[in-house]
């Protein structure tokens, strides 16, 4: 059985559609990228969500998106600088900084969105890298975000913050290539299979993530075979229905 018929198996095990979204990420300009993501999501009538680097963001994203029905705006940190200390992973939401001024850049950047995007910006904090240290999450609740979004299938009961997580990266950036359809496949059934099992959040839409800045053809050959394979039998989910979700 070769990955896509395994996953068309375990599709076939749900008594309805599972629940997906798509989160896209380090967003900050119009691009021949970023306009290649949009025509798939939109031919596949998926809702796709950004996450836009506030420091950076141009007013032409803002402009380019302004007529888009269902192309969502998250947060992506500041500025996505690292700052970990020698020897850790890299991050921006954490390390040796002053957590005031981690916090207030923070919301400085959730203002800056929401006046350049409007209603088309969710209270959704995602941090670069996917990597937050853990004594600031009491915090955001208190800026004003209602989920935030790593990587990994999310606790069952947090208690700090709720979670949208991602759980599939098409890239492997050891290489900063395609990270291969069997592995990307393995990973997203395996996932709608612990759903279904209840191993993990059978609650929690299996999240895809991408990056159209760095992808290479192999990537945009996937999503395209993808969209194509999961029409009519996944319930992609977008925008303010995540933060129910």
């Amino acid at each position: 059985m070769n990955p896509w018929q395994a996953l068309e198996r375990e599709l076939d095990l749900w008594p309805a559609p599972p629940t997906m979204w798509w989160r896209d990420d380090d967003a900050i300009a119009p691009t021949a990228a970023l306009e290649r993501l949009l025509t798939i999501t939109a031919d596949a009538s998926i809702a796709l969500q950004l996450a836009v680097i506030p420091a950076l963001c141009t007013t032409a994203l803002a402009q380019r998106l302004a007529d888009e029905t269902d192309v969502w705006v998250l947060q992506h940190g500041w500025d996505h600088r690292g700052y970990a200390a020698p020897g850790e992973r890299k991050r921006e939401l954490g390390g040796p900084r002053p957590r005031n001024e981690i916090l207030q850049q923070l919301k400085r950047g959730r203002a800056l969105l929401a006046q350049q995007f409007a209603d088309r910006a969710l209270d959704i904090l995602v941090p670069p890298w996917n990597r937050i240290d853990a004594d600031l999450l009491p915090a955001l609740p208190q800026l004003g975000y209602r989920r935030l979004s790593v990587l990994g299938p999310r606790p069952a009961e947090p208690t700090d913050i709720g979670r949208i997580n991602v759980h599939i990266d098409i890239i492997d950036w050891k290489s900063r290539r395609f990270a291969g359809e069997a592995s990307i496949l393995q990973r997203l059934t395996g996932h709608l299979e612990a759903r279904r099992l209840g191993t993990v959040d059978a609650s929690e839409p299996t999240g895809v993530m991408t990056h159209h800045l760095d992808q290479d053809e192999d990537c945009w050959r996937f999503l395209a075979a993808l969209t194509d394979r999961l029409s009519g039998r996944v319930r992609w989910i977008g925008g303010p229905e995540l933060l129910e979700a």
